[in-house]
């Protein structure tokens, strides 16, 4: 077997295990690439695995931002999400940043079964590079031996797993290139971290900050273009936030 049809059949085989069986048999699942404007919808959707209907705020002003939150009782009377696209210099989204209400609050506000337990943030860019290779076929990931999705979604201080949305708003590696064997792999790295609305430690906080769970994806153009062998690795998203972001953003995380 050439090199080409071992690394086809891995990536095939491990989209079978990590993306289909979960596409097909969770209704949540995605069953089209949503598009910028609409990605944080799908997102909740997909991590949080609810059908309830919620509004998205779009910021195109960063500062803006990050003083938002994910509310339970938006303008409308509908929860309401928050969403920021990262850009290269040529206007290019290389990643999307999302803040989601988490399954805990749903569930206590609109009742049981409202939402399933949250899922990992990467759940969303594996269904992504599911539909990706649907539409592009496997001959696109010849560039790569694999797509490996890193596991660890808090990539600051082991010691310290708390984490607050100025620290999850820092600058981090998004994507970027590794070996074995030899051979190239992509590797996806997400960030993000929960607070559960009714968790103990974080009864004291602010409602705001509670009944969240925040998420960094790579947006579907980007890895396409990956895929395809046009992207420049690796690649970087966040912004060190001020000391006006840190005084007015406090809230608990944990993951």
């Amino acid at each position: 077997m050439s090199l080409q049809s071992r690394t086809l059949a891995t990536i095939l085989a491990t989209l079978s295990a990590t993306v289909g069986v979960n596409a097909s048999a969770d209704s949540s699942g995605l069953t089209q690439i949503p598009t910028a404007q609409n990605y944080c919808l799908a997102a909740q959707r997909v991590i949080v695995r609810t059908q309830l209907d919620m509004d998205l705020v779009v910021h195109e002003d960063f500062n803006r931002f990050v003083k938002s939150k994910a509310i339970i009782n938006g303008p409308d009377g509908r929860p309401q999400i928050q969403q920021f696209n990262w850009l290269d210099t040529e206007g290019q989204i290389l990643g999307i940043s999302c803040k989601l209400k988490n399954t805990d609050h749903l569930n206590l506000t609109f009742g049981a079964g409202t939402a399933r337990p949250d899922l990992p943030c990467q759940e969303m860019n594996r269904q992504v590079l599911g539909l990706l290779n649907a539409q592009l076929g496997l001959s696109t990931f010849s560039t790569y031996r694999a797509v490996i999705f890193d596991p660890d979604e808090s990539l600051g201080n082991p010691e310290t797993p708390g984490m607050t949305g100025p620290e999850w708003l820092k600058p981090y590696v998004l994507a970027y290139a590794g070996a074995a064997n030899g051979n190239q792999e992509l590797h996806i790295a997400s960030k993000g971290f929960i607070v559960e609305f009714s968790d103990p430690r974080f009864t004291k906080a602010p409602e705001r900050f509670r009944g969240v769970h925040y998420c960094h994806f790579i947006a579907p153009e980007q890895l396409e273009r990956l895929l395809k062998g046009s992207g420049e690795l690796p690649i970087s998203i966040g912004r060190n936030p001020t000391a006006e972001d840190i005084a007015t953003n406090t809230g608990p995380g944990a993951r």
